[in-house]
C-alpha cells in the first residue's frame, strides 16, 4: 500500500511523457547557454566602456564653474569615468587651465584610447599627450631643460600663462639663463603683464649691457606700452650700436635686416 507520501513526493510518470519531458529539458540547456551569452557579452561591455557622466546634464550650461565642481565631485567618487574626464578637460581648456585639462587628456586616454580618439578633443590629443608627458617628466625629475622645452613649446602654440609658468621652474632650478629670460619676458609681454617683463629686462641689461635683445625688447617695451618714449629710446639707440658694432647671435636667418629696419621706424625722427 503506498503511502501518502509516496503519492505527494514520487507521483508516478507516464512512459508517453518521457520523451517530451527530454525535449523540455534541451531547450531549457539551450535557454540556459543564450542567457549566459548575453550576461557575459554585457559584462564584457561594461569592462570596455565607462559610466554615462549623466550629473553633468543637471547643471546650467552657462555656469561653467559650476560644472567644473560637479564633474570634479564626480571624478572623486569614480576616477576612471572617461567621459567625465573629457568633459572637464573641455571645461578647463575654456577657462585657460591648459595644464590640467592635458593631464585629464592623457589620463582618459591611457584608460581608453579608442573612445577618446572618436571624440572632438581628438584634435588637441597629441599636443596634449606629448605636453603632459613631458610636464610629468620635468616635474619628476626636476630638470631645468626639460621645463624650457615644455615653456618653447606652450609658447610656440601660444599658450602663454603656460609657458611663463614652465619658464618661471626652470629659472629656479637654474639661473642665470639667458636665452630663457628673454623668452619670459616677451611671455609677459603677450600676457600684457607689462611690469613683469620690465623687471626681468632690467635686470637682464644691468648683468648684460652689451645684450642685443635686451636692449631691444626693453627700448621697444618701454617707449610703447609703458609710456617711457624717452628711456626706451635709450635703449634703442643702444641695441642700434650694438647690432651695427658687434657679433650679434641671431635667431633666425635674415633676421639682422628685419631688426635695422625696425630700429629705423623706432628712431626715426628722434632728435
Amino acid at each position: 500500500m503506498l503511502s501518502l507520501y509516496n503519492v505527494i513526493m514520487q507521483p508516478k510518470i507516464d512512459n508517453n511523457f518521457l520523451p517530451m519531458l527530454n525535449r523540455e529539458k534541451k531547450r531549457l540547456k539551450i535557454a540556459v547557454k543564450i542567457v549566459f551569452l548575453i550576461l557575459f557579452t554585457l559584462l564584457y561591455a561594461e569592462a570596455k566602456t565607462f559610466p554615462v557622466c549623466k550629473e553633468y546634464y543637471y547643471v546650467n550650461e552657462n555656469k561653467t564653474k559650476e560644472k567644473s565642481t560637479f564633474l570634479e565631485k564626480i571624478l572623486k567618487e569614480d576616477p576612471k569615468n572617461v567621459e567625465c574626464m573629457l568633459k572637464l578637460s573641455s571645461l578647463y581648456l575654456r577657462t585657460n587651465r591648459v595644464s590640467q585639462a592635458f593631464d585629464l587628456i592623457r589620463r582618459a586616454y591611457i584608460l581608453n584610447p579608442e573612445y577618446v580618439e572618436k571624440q572632438n578633443i581628438s584634435k588637441v590629443l597629441d599636443l596634449a599627450l606629448r605636453l603632459s608627458r613631458l610636464n610629468e617628466m620635468a616635474h619628476k625629475n626636476q630638470d631645468y631643460e626639460l621645463y624650457n622645452e615644455l615653456g618653447d613649446t606652450y609658447y610656440e602654440v601660444g599658450i602663454f600663462d603656460e609657458a611663463a609658468k614652465a619658464y618661471e621652474k626652470s629659472l629656479k632650478l637654474n639661473t642665470p639663463q639667458t636665452e630663457v629670460e628673454i623668452a619670459l619676458a616677451l611671455t609677459y609681454m603677450n600676457l600684457g603683464e607689462n611690469v613683469k617683463s620690465e623687471q626681468v629686462l632690467r635686470a637682464l641689461t644691468i648683468r648684460e649691457p652689451y645684450n642685443f635683445y635686451a636692449n631691444y625688447y626693453l627700448g621697444k617695451l618701454l617707449k610703447n606700452l609703458r609710456n617711457k618714449e624717452k628711456e626706451g629710446l635709450v635703449y634703442l639707440r643702444m641695441a642700434s650700436y650694438i647690432i651695427s658694432h658687434t657679433d650679434v647671435h641671431y635667431k633666425k636667418k635674415g633676421e639682422k635686416k628685419i631688426l635695422q629696419k625696425d630700429l629705423r621706424d623706432e628712431l626715426h625722427g628722434e632728435k
